[in-house]
């Protein structure tokens, strides 16, 4: 059986209940935040609850592995357009943004499974957002409320 410390590592594939209620957020970039649900080093996926404040802006991006995005409340704008609480929008490899922006205070379930590059206006990768992000993220504060699943 593997070890608690393995499962929250994301070393471990088991069953699982997040109470996403008592996770902290975390803060990502300038208005916005985040609630790890997921994430897996041997995979590279993660998954997270995203805050974003009105006006919040996700810098333009490249998706090395494709994405999941669900808009639970809010509104945001992004290449194909506006985004509403209810919407699927699925990102595939290779997709780039020259911006993300939040119409509103907004949540979404984001899941990517592979790291997004952000770069700057020379097109230099600036920053990788990648499982190793949050597998260091969270060695260093392990205060997530995950139960196995009996």
């Amino acid at each position: 059986m593997p070890t608690e410390e393995a499962f929250m590592s994301g070393m471990a594939m088991m069953d699982a209940i997040v109470h996403t209620a008592d996770l902290e957020w975390k803060p990502l970039g300038p208005g916005t935040s985040y609630r790890l649900l997921r994430v897996s080093a041997e995979t590279g996926v993660w998954s997270a609850i995203l805050k974003m404040e009105k006006g919040a802006v996700f810098a333009p991006h490249k998706h090395l592995g494709p994405a999941e995005v669900f808009i639970l409340s809010g509104s945001t704008q992004d290449r194909l357009g506006v985004t509403r609480a209810g919407d699927y929008e699925f990102e595939p490899l290779g997709a780039e943004h020259p911006a993300t922006t939040a119409l509103e205070e907004s949540l979404i379930h984001f899941t990517a499974h592979g790291p997004i590059a952000f770069h700057d206006d020379k097109g230099r990768i600036v920053m990788l957002l990648d499982s190793e992000f949050f597998l260091k993220a969270q060695a260093q504060e392990p205060q997530y409320s995950i139960k196995k699943a009996a």
